[in-house]
């Protein structure tokens, strides 16, 4: 491991990117007509100022993107860490039904149209307590009933083990976010054309950042931030409300456009060797942001 202000990049061969696709589609909170809420920061937990839940193709994606694929999924609310459930009924209860990539309907949590985001219905996460973060941060956890451990008709599971209240980390998909106070930190993926494969940037040569580029993020534990985002073309970061820790970031194999080639990495203006498909980010205590670019070069149409 190759270790610059923080920030880590794994060794892997230039070659062409060849990441294996991970579980479609995105998770994120949203208010109740499934507008995103800026930063995630929300003024109540619970009614029609609160934090609901909502899925499908990321944001900034492409009309081709999947959507979450069609099922039945268990959620739950946790704090940052996972170590302390704030869900308070029934894991059954918490039961949600996938159909055409976005929710359709939930057992027993009130649901409502999906009028700002890109259709199906958002799920109220209530009833959850309130977190012990003192930075008021929470996290919601959405994994598929048929990877759920332990008894449904529980509240709790604990199942150890890596298993946080018999969700996995590495089959579920979470988003972190926040009721009341400031945001705190995010982190920005971008993607460049790497025209000449040189290895760097350069903006007055046409090589500007472009929206709708697949992107995994995976934290300490293997969880799957969102799920499948997709870089933007400004400036704005994609996941917000990072907490500390180590962060895996994997940008997806093509757009649907050719064959491409990892020529560079960056992380907050650092150029990272040798280039990769993944780029390790620590994020420390005070950290606030980190920005990330990849850098590929067209080696088939």
């Amino acid at each position: 491991m190759l270790v610059v202000f923080g920030v880590m990049s794994s060794k892997y061969s230039n070659s062409p990117v060849s990441a294996a696709p991970p579980l479609s589609g995105a998770i994120f909170t949203t208010d109740i007509t499934g507008a995103r809420v800026n930063q995630n920061l929300y003024s109540a937990k619970c009614g029609p100022s609160g934090v609901y839940l909502d899925g499908g193709p990321g944001p900034n994606a492409p009309q081709t993107a999947a959507g979450l694929p069609d099922g039945t999924y268990y959620f739950q609310v946790t704090d940052p860490s996972g170590k302390t459930l704030l869900s308070t009924d029934p894991v059954a209860d918490r039961q949600v039904t996938v159909s055409g990539g976005l929710f359709t309907s939930a057992f027993n949590h009130p649901i409502f149209p999906d009028s700002g985001g890109s259709g199906g219905f958002t799920v109220e996460l209530c009833p959850f307590n309130d977190t012990p973060n003192n930075g008021g941060v929470y996290k919601v956890w959405v994994t598929p009933t048929g990877d759920f451990v332990g008894n449904p008709s529980n509240v709790d599971n604990p199942c150890g083990n890596g298993c946080f209240h018999g969700f996995i980390p590495a089959a579920s998909k979470v988003d972190n976010f926040k009721v009341g106070g400031q945001p705190i930190a995010c982190l920005g993926v971008y993607k460049f054309m790497d025209l000449n494969a040189d290895g760097f940037r350069d903006p007055s040569s046409g090589e500007i950042r472009i929206s709708g580029w697949p992107i995994t993020v995976r934290d300490s534990s293997g969880a799957e931030l969102n799920g499948t985002m997709f870089t933007v073309a400004t400036k704005d970061c994609v996941f917000f409300n990072v907490l500390p820790g180590t962060y895996t970031i994997t940008e997806g194999a093509t757009n649907g456009t050719g064959t491409f080639q990892v020529t560079s990495n960056e992380v907050d203006t650092t150029y990272i060797t040798p280039a990769s498909d993944t780029i390790i980010v620590k994020f420390k205590q005070t950290d606030l942001r980190h920005d990330v670019f990849f850098g590929n070069h067209q080696i088939a149409p």
